[in-house]
């Protein structure tokens, strides 16, 4: 089975997934129209179909429209991961068409994100939203058509969690539950020490409003009264750099507004840290029971954290958790 991946690396999951597949003895390839330094595009093709000078871009889209169609030909099932990007309409989507190939869609959040939804199950996003959100382009008409689309071509959701209640079921009656997945052997455990009194805290703000990060740097500086502890906040920082600092923190705080965690606090946990991030009532009951974040949000991050800070011992023990729990539901390979 000749498996394609494409087109949009969110969280280097392209890259994973084709990784992944091919440890497994799957055919596999993949590509990305939207290559960031932020992620890692290992074993897959990039496309840079907007960069350089107006004759240099048309040369680019030229060509990759002839390596992706040859790829699309080549493939038995596409993979599809976010929004529809420049397969929207005219000669791209032509491709899909003619091609007529099965597959998968996965969406990430922001790609599906239904405002209205979400703003009568969360009420951080409800302020969120009128505090400069990044992803203004978030609607329910932007989820609606994004769905028809791929449901025009037959393809069945893989469903995260958290991403099941934007899914208009009359389009997709069948759906299949997926996990985000990291490559565990890029993830050699590094759980915080137990002698360390000094706890590294870091956060990655790649969109800081949607992540919370203003209540981050409140609830630190609060914190840092009273307690003996060193913040790095992550910022326009390459992969490999970012994943450094990862590994050597302590507590690692992901989001505070969407209600769902992310690839980021999954590769924190692998890494065997202890993640704060909110999870909302309403999409936590999805979650296994075993999921050893710890759930804050902007009103009692403060009071989560503390715990963390006091005890080098409760940092070690749920990172360790958090190890085993990635080991059991975001492993690559069980996933592939």
């Amino acid at each position: 089975m000749k498996v394609l991946v494409l087109p949009v690396n969110i969280a280097s999951d392209i890259s994973h997934k084709v990784r992944s597949l091919r440890s497994i003895g799957i055919d596999a390839c993949g590509f990305t129209t939207t290559p960031t330094a932020i992620q890692s595009a290992d074993e897959i093709t990039v496309f840079p179909l907007n960069r350089g000078g107006r004759l240099t871009r048309r040369v680019q889209q030229i060509l990759a429209y002839r390596s992706i169609r040859k790829m699309i030909e080549w493939a038995d099932i596409l993979h599809w991961v976010s929004n529809p990007n420049v397969f929207a309409s005219g000669s791209y989507k032509n491709i899909l068409v003619e091609a007529g190939k099965p597959g998968v869609i996965q969406w990430i959040g922001s790609d599906i994100r239904i405002p209205e939804i979400d703003s009568g199950l969360n009420r951080y996003y409800q302020t969120a939203v009128n505090e400069g959100y990044e992803y203004g382009f978030e609607s329910l008409a932007n989820s609606r058509s994004m769905q028809r689309f791929f449901a025009e071509f037959g393809f069945y959701p893989l469903e995260f969690i958290g991403m099941g209640h934007y899914i208009d079921q009359h389009l997709f009656p069948k759906r299949f539950r997926a996990w985000q997945s990291v490559v565990l052997a890029d993830f050699e455990a590094h759980f915080p020490s137990i002698e360390n009194k000094r706890p590294i805290i870091v956060h990655s703000p790649s969109a800081p409003v949607a992540k919370g990060t203003r209540h981050v740097l409140a609830a630190i500086e609060k914190l840092k009264v009273k307690y003996d502890l060193d913040f790095v906040l992550v910022e326009n920082t390459q992969r490999d750099k970012a994943l450094d600092i990862m590994r050597g923190c302590d507590i690692y705080i992901d989001q505070l507004i969407l209600g769902a965690h992310g690839y980021a606090a999954v590769e924190a946990m692998a890494f065997g840290k202890p993640v704060v991030c909110y999870i909302n009532t309403e999409i936590g009951k999805d979650y296994p029971d075993d999921l050893p974040l710890i759930n804050a949000n902007p009103d009692n991050l403060y009071e989560k954290l503390e715990p963390l800070i006091q005890s080098a011992a409760l940092r070690h023990e749920i990172g360790t958790k958090s190890r085993e729990y990635v080991e059991k539901y975001h492993d690559d390979k069980k996933i592939a």
